[in-house]
This record gives C-alpha cells, sequence and structure tokens, in this order.
C-alpha cells in the first residue's frame, strides 16, 4: 500500500469508527406546510469556488442571512445545468449550495430537492459524492472528502492506482471504467474485483456495491481485502454490528499485514463505542 492511501485509510478508519454526531439533511417527508426551523448560528463560508457562480455563493453565504436565500434562489434559477458539461458543474455547485442554504433556514423539502438536483448535475463530480453524503445523515458524513469510501490498493498497480486517485477527485463513474478494466485484466484478483465493488457505492442504492462485494468472499475465502472493504462500506452505512463480523475474519487472516491492523484498529473502535451503536 503507498503512504498516500495508507494515511487515507486510517484517516477514515478513525473518522467512521469514532465520529459520534450525525451531522446532515433530516428529511421532512410530511405533506403539510410548516413554518421554518432554521439551525443555531451561521452556516460555514464556502472558499475558492470557481467563477462565474462561486464568488456570488461565498457572498451570499458571507453575509448570512440578509438576503441569502433570495440571493441563492435567484442563483438557483439562473444556473440550472445546461448541455455543456461546464454548465452541468456549475449548475451542480449552485444547487448544491442552494440546498446547504435551505437546510440552514429551515427548509428541509425545499434542500432535499436542491441536492437531489445537485448530485443529478454533479454526475462524476465531487458534487455528486458529497450531495448523496448530505441526502443520509445516517450514514458516515464526510463533508471535506468526495462523500464516498475510497478503494486505497495494497499492491503495484497502475489502474487501480488511478482509479484511486480518481475517487479522492470524485470522479466516481471514472473511477469505475478503470477498475472495470484491472478486473477484466485480471479476473483472479480480489483486488481489483473489490475495487469495483468500492466504486459502485452510491448511497440511494446500496445493491450494486454490496451484490459485487458480497459473493467475493466465496470466491476468495482468504483474501483480507475482500472482508476489510465489505466491513468499511457497511462501517460506512451504520451497519455497525455486520462490520464487525468481517473485520474480525479479517485480523483472523493476517492481524500483523497493514490490511490486519487496519481492520484491528476498527475492531477496536467499534466495541469501545459498542456494536448496538454502529460506526457513523
Amino acid at each position: 500500500m503507498t503512504s498516500r492511501a495508507y494515511l487515507y485509510l486510517n484517516l477514515a478508519i478513525a473518522a467512521i469508527a469514532a465520529a459520534g454526531v450525525v451531522v446532515g439533511l433530516t428529511l421532512d417527508t410530511r405533506t403539510t406546510p410548516r413554518q421554518p426551523l432554521a439551525q443555531v448560528g451561521k452556516p460555514p463560508v464556502p472558499h475558492g469556488l470557481p467563477a462565474p457562480a462561486g464568488p456570488q455563493i461565498e457572498a451570499a453565504f458571507r453575509d448570512w442571512p440578509n438576503g441569502s436565500i433570495d440571493a441563492m434562489q435567484r442563483l438557483g434559477l439562473e444556473y440550472s445545468g445546461g448541455p455543456t458539461a461546464a454548465e452541468r458543474r456549475t449548475g451542480a455547485i449552485v444547487q448544491y449550495y442552494r440546498g446547504i442554504a435551505l437546510f440552514w433556514a429551515g427548509y428541509p423539502s425545499d434542500a432535499q430537492n436542491a441536492l437531489e438536483f445537485a448530485k443529478t448535475l454533479g454526475k462524476n463530480t465531487i458534487i455528486q459524492g458529497r450531495a448523496d453524503n448530505f441526502l443520509h445523515p445516517g450514514f458516515f458524513q464526510d463533508p471535506n472528502g468526495p462523500g464516498y469510501p475510497v478503494f486505497a490498493p495494497t499492491e503495484k498497480n497502475a489502474l487501480l492506482e488511478q482509479g484511486s486517485r480518481l475517487q479522492a477527485e470524485g470522479h466516481q463513474e471514472s473511477a469505475e471504467s478503470v477498475y472495470l478494466r484491472a478486473a477484466r485484466a485480471a479476473p483472479g484478483d480480489a483486488e481489483a474485483q473489490v475495487a469495483v465493488g468500492v466504486a459502485l457505492f452510491n448511497e440511494d442504492n446500496l445493491t450494486p456495491a454490496f451484490s459485487q462485494l458480497g459473493p467475493l468472499i466465496a470466491r476468495f475465502p482468504k483474501s483480507q481485502i475482500v472482508r476489510f472493504y465489505l466491513g468499511y462500506l457497511l462501517a460506512w452505512t451504520a451497519q455497525g454490528g455486520k462490520a464487525l463480523v468481517q473485520f474480525k475474519d479479517a485480523v483472523a487472516l493476517g492481524p500483523n499485514t497493514e490490511i490486519g491492523k487496519a481492520s484491528e484498529s476498527f475492531v477496536s473502535q467499534i466495541e469501545n463505542r459498542g456494536s448496538s451503536s454502529s460506526p457513523k
């Protein structure tokens, strides 16, 4: 495992296993309208957002709450996507921050709509994962990362390393394509098959990722990395008890390897919190 990947993995382990506060959107499924219940204080002010809309978004958040929602609503109408990739990227950023502004101001249903739109416009960009992550507050929250788990290869493999970089940058679909190339080139390589499963992760639909990873246990019964990443995705989705089983099995397959040590770290932290309290 490269030093970069190992560092990322250990940071993720600590974050998932230790985080105790769920931050995100509590969806309002009622049909009757209610008065807005704003969050306390001001939302974080984004920095360095790209033009043309970035400076206007930053100004709206910096001036909160003075005209902020009106400004974001106007931007939402002005930047709602388009035929070009650049228009869609700009629209995704605007809709994402419009959703956060609406959530902060106490409009969860409108915020949900904006964030779902942002996820659609931001497909294969970092906005896709971040919007999806914000829409699922019961899962691990990764507000400063790509929003999705990132596969960290343990072996020297140019395609897997390329896919990992793409995932870390938020290019989930591009990473999936690269991982699929690696998996087809080496069908007997457990690591490549696991990488595909991690890239299939989508918080709106967990089935593809788990359907890819689950059968790999029987196909590669002695593979630590299969057990580890199955546990990792279970932990990410707040299934602590099931994750604990996979991590313990990974440790049993080799406690002194990097994956074994990472798995043991998860086991210790989950057990310290109690497996009934799933890591988030």
